[in-house]
């Protein structure tokens, strides 16, 4: 376990290590999507994103509300999840400022594609309430509900993350890419949990 809490602080070392190397190369605003801030911005707010990871990391039953060693180790390997993501956009957005040929959209979109495969995993042991997790105001309000819903998040979240991956290898347009990766997979759950609900109090 304490390999999993540290990890977030190397996440973070290598972040500081990358951005020395990169810092001069860098524009004043870096595009993103449909913003531009400036670089100080990004940087810190992804530092900042790092930075929080690496500190829960060593007390996970804060965001667990659990004192169980499962759902902590758990509550970690989602937050190195976390961090590997984050620390992999940033990466793939300022290297090809440094003369680096990376598509880093595609790179993005693959990063996504694999973090759903890999909390697919651990999303049916996400504890009741937890901090992680589907936060939609009926799946707080039925346990029973929220077991079910992360349950069909965690096993069809493989899948799409899968194709999303797939896509991401022969399709251009990105936009699309996201709607039947990513996006068609939450509007799935949302709607999947909404049923479990509606059902659920019928039969109560």
């Amino acid at each position: 376990m304490k390999i999993y809490k540290n990890l977030n602080v190397l996440l973070l070392v290598i972040f500081i290590l990358g951005t020395l190397f990169c810092y001069q190369n860098l524009p004043n605003e870096i595009p993103l999507f449909m913003q531009s801030p400036n670089r100080i911005v990004f940087i810190g707010i992804s530092f900042a994103i790092l930075f929080t990871l690496a500190v829960v990391s060593f007390c996970p039953q804060k965001i667990s509300r659990s004192d169980d060693i499962v759902r902590n180790e758990v509550t970690i390997v989602v937050f190195n999840f976390l961090g590997i993501g984050v620390l992999l956009y940033y990466l793939a957005t300022i290297a090809q400022y440094s003369g680096f040929q990376i598509d880093y959209l595609k790179v993005i979109i693959l990063i996504i594609g694999a973090m759903m495969i890999l909390i697919g995993n651990f999303l049916p042991q996400m504890p009741f309430r937890s901090r992680i997790g589907f936060k939609l105001p009926w799946i707080l309000k039925d346990k029973l509900c929220w077991q079910k819903t992360h349950r069909f998040a965690g096993y069809t979240a493989i899948p799409f993350g899968i194709m999303q991956c797939l896509l991401a290898l022969f399709v251009q347009n990105n936009n699309l890419i996201f709607l039947f990766g990513i996006g068609l997979w939450i509007i799935i759950v949302c709607i999947y949990s909404l049923f479990v609900f509606t059902t659920n109090r019928q039969h109560s």
